[in-house]
């Protein structure tokens, strides 16, 4: 019955994440600030993580790309030049980013540069839809992955105290046998007790009896 309540919670965690996770914020297109101006791009929330998370998972995707992720001098913007990201284009392209940890999650802004003109709807309707995939899909798998390390830390706590309420059962057996013990000890001692007074009181009337017979015989001793 434990372990199923155990596993029911388990459960509840997971679907507790789930609502979380599905509130992943949708990609939208921005103009905004950034460190060559205000230029298009995109911006997305991603729930359950943090902002040393997401660089770190960001970085690793863009050297997919053959392209080292790195943060721009004076400015908390990261650029990862000469990307190639052949769902964008043949030729390489500059990806800035910007990273902003709040309360609700990450806001994440992503400027891809095609060389001379910013990512947008208007001239590249298509590989726009392609990098909010590229985007959504990221922040789906960075969310997940958040949200799957909390329920293994979750899960070990669980049965560290699993294993801790079993070793107070045994240690509770253990005392209601020595409890047990101490019972039918008492028990026969008590009887033992009953015994021992009686044969006591025996031996008070045999060494009485034992008495009266030695002074007896001393008595016709010292009449020689």
């Amino acid at each position: 019955m434990k372990h199923i309540q155990n596993i029911f919670i388990i459960v509840i965690f997971i679907f507790s994440s789930f609502n979380l996770f599905a509130q992943i914020g949708k990609v939208e297109e921005i103009n905004a600030k950034m460190s060559q101006g205000t230029n298009r791009g995109l911006k997305v929330l991603i729930p359950e993580t943090t902002q040393k998370e997401s660089i770190k998972a960001w970085s690793k995707l863009m050297k997919d790309y053959d392209s080292k992720n790195e943060k721009m001098k004076k400015h908390t913007e990261y650029l990862s030049s000469n990307a190639s990201i052949p769902s964008l284009g043949e030729k390489n392209i500059d990806v800035y980013s910007q990273f902003q940890e709040t309360p609700e999650g990450v806001y994440m802004r992503v400027f891809f540069n095609l060389g001379g003109t910013y990512l947008n709807n208007d001239m590249y309707p298509k590989k726009l839809e392609t990098a909010k995939q590229l985007i959504a899909s990221f922040s789906t798998r960075i969310a997940k992955a958040s949200i799957q390390a909390s329920l293994n830390e979750e899960t070990k706590k669980l049965d560290k105290l699993d294993k801790e309420l079993k070793i107070l059962e045994r240690d509770k057996l253990k005392f209601e046998g020595e409890i047990q013990d101490a019972k039918e000890t008492i028990t026969q001692r008590e009887k033992d007790i009953d015994e021992n007074t009686k044969n006591q009181a025996e031996k008070h009337n045999a060494i009485a009896d034992q008495k009266a017979k030695v002074g007896k015989i001393n008595a016709k001793l010292k009449k020689f």
